[in-house]
């Protein structure tokens, strides 16, 4: 029963190893896009119609300049860890074009003609079932499947906060990669009896000695 234990034991401790691995990878994984991204074309490529929004012509991630005007009768402001969102669309757009921005909309927007930031699938933004959401409630409209959405005023450009954070992760995942299934501990090379060390039977002895010696001397 307690090998029984033991084993129980030893597997759930591998579960948990396994778990805090990939835990710590899909955080590396994460970040590979937004690095692409980083590291990517520094030129936006020119978005003049709806029909230039065509996966096949663009990446999953562009850097992009869209030609348009803003449309703010739908804009809306959207709340999220103390960090406020101001989300509106571009026509000819419409509601394939979701714009986001962390800036206050004013009466000044109205005389842009040029949206330049991040161009990706509408899906791939975070908390966009959240967006869809408000679009339903506030408005009664749907976002199409093909949908894109426009992190504005976002450019390719890599911190070193980003670098850093990208490389002490791998390195903490390699660490615990070999801490967890290579690394193994040093065993003495003494056999113990009784068990005791190497320093406690040395002591005993010393002391046997001494007692032998004071014994004959007396």
């Amino acid at each position: 029963m307690a090998r029984f234990f033991l084993l129980r034991g030893r597997f759930w401790l591998t579960v948990l190893k396994i778990f805090l691995l990939a835990f710590v990878a899909l955080m590396v994984v994460v970040q590979i896009p937004e690095m692409r991204y980083d590291l990517g074309e520094k030129k936006p490529v020119e978005i003049g119609s709806p029909e230039q929004l065509n996966p096949d012509r663009l990446e999953r991630t562009e850097f992009a300049s869209v030609e348009g005007r803003g449309n703010f009768e739908r804009a809306f402001i959207y709340q999220r860890y103390g960090l406020s969102y101001t989300y509106f669309t571009i026509e000819p757009y419409g509601l394939r074009l979701v714009v986001r921005t962390y800036e206050k909309v004013d009466q000044g927007w109205n005389d842009l003609r040029r949206f330049v930031g991040k161009l990706r699938p509408f899906d791939d933004q975070p908390f966009s079932y959240r967006i869809e959401e408000i679009y339903q409630e506030q408005f009664q409209v749907t976002i199409p499947e093909d949908a894109y959405f426009l992190a504005l005023y976002d450019v390719p450009r890599l911190s070193g906060w980003q670098l850093g954070g990208m490389i002490f992760a791998v390195l903490v995942w390699a660490l615990m990669l070999y801490l967890f299934f290579f690394f193994k501990p040093k065993r003495r090379l003494f056999s113990f009896s009784e068990g005791e060390y190497p320093e406690q039977r040395s002591g005993r002895k010393g002391k046997r000695a001494e007692t032998a010696e004071t014994t004959g001397g007396t």
